[in-house]
């Protein structure tokens, strides 16, 4: 165990080696950052090593570190549920549209898929997933034994990142303060408290594409997919093309997705934009109603119909577009908004 002249030695050569652009390896991030999750870093140091890591550009050894410091200190949830998934990005993308990844996870759940639904508030958006799933009478501070049962009752838990994740919030102060996106705002695609099988990542930006693929690569998932579209969403998008990695056994493999390949057509990203959360929960009914049958559909459609690819429900990428469709029409993706509702409540 360091000495407090020891610790600050070699925390201040940390710090040192980043200002002349090196890198972490592994087990410096991850001891550095299980300092600053446990508070033994001053303020100013905490801030610099952020701020450096930032203007430096973050590594996946650095990222993975950061998120293996966190784990040790919060324990992930021992609860398997077999062929689980997330949908959580990155967010931060600007872009003001509807609830994408939220939608997705529920068509998702409609079709039979299992999905831990990692979320929070907006931060750069009109809407988070967090404020869609709250008007819809979402109970955001549920146990997780409850979210645990709506899984494995309806397909879908949703946990909202502040109510499980006390480090998160003792962070606060410092994240306020240093008005910029720092490696703390990329964790929250990796902390989902649930062991995940398959997961479906938006990121959004296109350096953080092969970042969190090399991240996924060794997190013992069976399949990932990270996304990000070039008309700068963290989503697949039915607007523009969108570049994927897949995530397979350890190996990665890289893509272009355009929308036409699937039948659907170019839409504008204005048909998605929405500047409150009221909107975007009117557009969600009318989507989970079967009322609205234009751009925003689709893209709820064509996300939800990758989410089943990767996880496995469907062979192909048009069975999961046929699926998702059903989900929607049948109305079993609105049953499980319901359900969910009621047992967050109860």
């Amino acid at each position: 165990m360091m000495t407090c002249e020891k610790n600050y030695g070699w925390i201040h050569s940390r710090l040192s080696e980043l200002l002349t652009g090196k890198s972490f390896s592994l087990l410096n991030a991850r001891m550095i950052f299980k300092m600053l999750f446990k508070e033994k870093l001053p303020f100013h140091q905490a801030k610099t090593l952020l701020l450096l890591m930032a203007a430096k550009g973050e590594t996946s050894e650095e990222l993975l570190g950061c998120l293996k410091a966190l784990q040790q200190i919060e324990k992930p949830i021992r609860f398997k549920i077999p062929s689980l998934m997330d949908t959580c990005g990155t967010g931060g993308d600007s872009r003001c549209t509807i609830n994408i990844s939220t939608l997705a996870a529920i068509v998702i759940a409609g079709s039979g898929g299992k999905v831990a639904k990692h979320g929070n508030r907006a931060i750069t958006s009109k809407s988070g997933s967090s404020d869609l799933l709250e008007s819809f009478g979402i109970n955001l501070d549920a146990s997780q034994k409850k979210m645990i049962r709506a899984i494995q009752t309806c397909g879908l838990g949703y946990f909202h990142a502040p109510a499980h994740h006390p480090v998160f919030s003792k962070m606060q102060p410092l994240r306020r303060s240093l008005k910029r996106r720092t490696i703390l705002n990329l964790l929250g695609p990796l902390v989902n408290p649930m062991k995940l099988d398959y997961q479906l990542v938006g990121v959004a930006e296109n350096r953080l594409i092969p970042l969190y693929a090399k991240v996924l690569s060794r997190l013992g998932h069976k399949t990932g997919l990270v996304c990000h579209s070039k008309d700068g969403m963290d989503e697949i998008s039915t607007s523009a093309p969108t570049i994927v990695a897949r995530v397979k056994s350890n190996h990665i493999s890289y893509d272009k997705i355009r929308p036409e390949k699937y039948g659907l057509r170019r839409a504008s990203l204005k048909d998605m934009r929405v500047n409150s959360v009221k909107e975007s929960k009117r557009i969600a009914e009318k989507i989970l109603t079967g009322k609205e049958r234009g751009a925003a559909r689709d893209m709820i459609v064509l996300n939800a119909a990758f989410g089943l690819w990767v996880c496995q429900k469907v062979r192909t990428v048009g069975d999961g577009i046929k699926l998702a469709q059903k989900a929607i029409d049948s109305g079993s993706a609105l049953r499980v908004l319901s359900k969910l509702r009621k047992i967050s409540n109860q």
